[in-house]
């Protein structure tokens, strides 16, 4: 989603693209704001900030008549607002200290996995006491859950994934997270889904494990969630080399999300620039992460996996097909349409959380080369979706705090149970 962080010192920069730099990137005293762009001119202007600041986009710039979260160093906050006020762009400040919000999302001391029993959904964790808990989680359910391994990053850390299967016969529901790695919270609210999942204390949770398969891929961008980590907060993408070069050194990474074989590179911000954070790779399927999971989405019958849902974070969304289109429509979108509503009634239950539905090319921006188009014009799934977690209107955007992990997953879960019951009574199951 959109995101955009003016980059002060050679030295940050040089933390963005390098990963061997010890130092984990830090943003004291960088100021938040919400920019809010009425029309093409302003649009115009907006995107021009590269050129009278030292900006650096994170997030993908879509259409007029949206708003965009900017963060600035704190030298550079007055001139930034100067320039937007010249060009009558109207703003909000949402956050005074960057840093202060991102160490709302780490503890302060490093939970170090003392009993299986101790993951949890009050904090976010590592890479690898994530995959402990998964494979703790398999081996006590080793009757009902299928682990995988299902490829090797570009860094060869294993990408794992889980099958729920209590009988024969059922179709499947596949779910994958964290493809970009800057969104913590996609991650979080897989597990949190899956541990609700098994333990299924309710009528709801009992029809989803009883009567349906899941198909988890919680992290499937583990370099780039490490990187995350430990080293740049608000890195997107994988951490393979792309062999270009930028005033800074060496450029990493593809936005994975960019890099899927379906109208590649037909559309989206910024694509085909090699040190941009959405860059879609030299080619499609360029990636090992990439081939990975399709690779696994192929390993299934046709007609087995019948739903297909990406967690992403931020703005509150249930994007359908097609991303690279404003003018083409899935034969099904009518139906689609139906599902991903039932999902956004479901969701506003608890606390009142409000998801828009549509087509992710007419209702967030223009980009090609997605997981879930693949997922609907390659593989033929029904229904395919990617669903843009919290938050939408607040000021933490990418940097959800922990506490509200919970209430995320409270509101994906509700919101799956209303679509799962929407797509059965739509004939998909």
């Amino acid at each position: 989603m959109q995101l955009i962080v003016v980059i002060a010192t050679a030295a940050l920069v040089l933390a963005l693209v390098s990963a061997d730099e010890p130092a984990a990137a830090r943003y004291d005293g960088f100021k938040v704001y919400k920019v809010f762009v009425k029309d093409e001119q302003q649009l115009d202007e907006f995107k021009k900030m590269s050129s009278n600041l030292p900006v650096h986009f994170l997030g993908a710039i879509g259409g007029p008549d949206k708003h965009y979260d900017v963060a600035i160093d704190p030298a550079n906050h007055e001139a930034m607002e100067s320039y937007l006020q010249d060009n009558e762009l109207g703003y909000e400040r949402t956050i005074d200290d960057l840093q202060a919000i991102l160490d709302e999302s780490v503890p302060q001391t490093k939970w170090l996995f003392p009993s299986k029993h101790s993951f949890n959904w009050t904090a976010y964790h590592d890479l690898k006491p994530l995959y402990e808990w998964l494979d703790y989680v398999t081996i006590r359910n080793h009757l009902k859950v299928t682990p995988f391994v299902i490829g090797y990053s570009y860094e060869r850390r294993p990408i794992k994934a889980i099958r729920i299967s209590m009988k024969l016969g059922n179709k499947a529901i596949f779910i994958e997270s964290n493809i970009h790695a800057i969104e913590w919270i996609s991650s979080a609210t897989t597990t949190c889904f899956i541990d609700r999942l098994l333990k299924a204390e309710n009528k709801d949770m009992k029809n989803l494990l009883w009567n349906y398969d899941w198909i988890f891929v919680p992290v499937l961008n583990p370099d780039g969630f490490e990187f995350s980590r430990h080293k740049e907060r608000l890195w997107r993408k994988n951490r393979k080399p792309t062999g270009f070069s930028n005033c800074s050194g060496p450029c990493y990474g593809v936005d994975l999300n960019r890099n899927f074989d379906f109208e590649w590179g037909e559309t989206g911000w910024n694509i085909d620039v090699p040190c941009d954070h959405w860059y879609g790779g030299a080619k499609p399927d360029s990636e090992p992460e990439v081939k990975a999971l399709e690779r696994f989405v192929k390993s299934f019958p046709r007609k087995y996996i019948r739903m297909y849902l990406a967690f992403h974070s931020y703005g509150n969304m249930v994007l359908l097909p097609y991303g690279h289109t404003i003018d083409e429509f899935p034969e099904n979108y009518d139906q689609m349409m139906r599902i991903a509503k039932a999902f956004a009634a479901g969701a506003k239950v608890k606390y009142g959380t409000v998801f828009r539905s549509g087509a992710s090319g007419l209702l967030n921006y223009l980009v090609s080369g997605s997981a879930k188009d693949w997922a609907y014009g390659i593989r033929h799934i029904p229904f395919t979706a990617t669903i843009e977690l919290r938050d939408d209107g607040s000021k933490y955007g990418f940097f959800l705090p922990a506490s509200q992990i919970l209430e995320v997953c409270d509101e994906v879960t509700d919101g799956i149970v209303a679509m799962v019951d929407q797509a059965k009574a739509e004939g998909l199951f």
